[in-house]
């Protein structure tokens, strides 16, 4: 979950529903003894908003008979929760919708991209996201490109240091042949994606566009997983004024199914590396 507070809410959010469940308590009976509506319990209970710290502790101690050794750590990821990630300091720059992944991906422990018109921000060069948002459809100024790009290039030290996240992206050939920039921006972005293929923890795989048909033609969308074994994960889709997150269980095994079998449908990693080589001399 490391310092993202989006993390820690959901965490203690399913923490708390499962303390209730096993204490054999409806959320009437709680927010009975709360004094306070089953609309605000529904509220802690699926992450939109944090526990008060009095709340929380009326919870854990005379309703759930949490074992004391265990409430400080409940207590202290309340506490986690409330914090500011660095990426709510640009709420100029970064739409609340957006906000919101960004806490889920930097607390992300694993996440599997599937792109089909563009590289995923995570694995984007400087130039390529520049080129990107100069040739957008937002009509920025330069010091708004400016920011964005600076944020976007923050969100890839999840991918750096001892505990890198783990990425694995299938990406569509057509993406990689779309000329964004110019040649010398492709050179370097291919090179800096098989640069990043070379890590152990992340994973590149190219689908061919004479794959044919295949479960991703309905477009791009991102599974994150998170630490916590409690947690099932959460399905990303962004679209060009929002975006949509999917969390129920049959909504998670179809797009696990339809990753897989992209996964399957694609080259092998070593494959891919030899295709991505051969489309940039391409862009020589």
């Amino acid at each position: 979950m490391g310092s993202s507070p989006t993390v820690w809410r959901r965490w203690l959010a399913h923490e708390l529903k499962r303390l209730r469940e096993e204490a054999g308590l409806s959320r009437k009976e709680v927010s009975t003894a709360l004094r306070c509506t089953t609309g605000k319990l529904h509220y802690i209970e699926t992450a939109v908003v944090p526990p008060r710290t009095r709340d929380l502790e009326e919870i854990l101690f005379d309703l759930y008979r949490v074992p004391q050794d265990h409430r400080e750590h409940y207590l202290q990821a309340a506490r986690n929760a409330k914090k500011k990630g660095w990426w709510e300091h640009h709420s100029e720059t970064v739409p609340k919708w957006f906000s919101l992944y960004l806490g889920l991906e930097q607390g992300a422990s694993e996440i599997y991209a599937w792109e089909t018109q563009l590289l995923p921000g995570l694995l984007q060069t400087h130039a390529y996201a520049t080129a990107l948002m100069e040739n957008g459809t937002a009509e920025l100024g330069e010091e708004e490109i400016r920011r964005r790009v600076d944020i976007r290039m923050s969100r890839q030290k999840i991918l750096e240091g001892d505990e890198p996240i783990r990425l694995w992206a299938v990406l569509d050939e057509a993406a990689l042949q779309r000329n964004v920039g110019g040649a010398e921006v492709m050179r370097e972005q291919l090179a800096h994606l098989l640069e990043m293929s070379q890590r152990p923890k992340v994973t590149l795989q190219v689908l061919p566009q004479r794959s044919g048909a295949h479960p991703g033609m309905m477009g791009s969308f991102s599974i994150l997983g998170f630490p916590a074994t409690i947690d099932s994960g959460v399905i990303y889709i962004e679209h060009r004024t929002g975006s949509i997150y999917l969390e129920q269980p049959m909504e998670i095994k179809e797009h696990q199914i339809a990753f897989e079998h992209l996964r399957l449908a694609a080259l092998k990693p070593a494959q891919s590396r030899l295709r991505l080589q051969e489309i940039m001399e391409e862009y020589s």
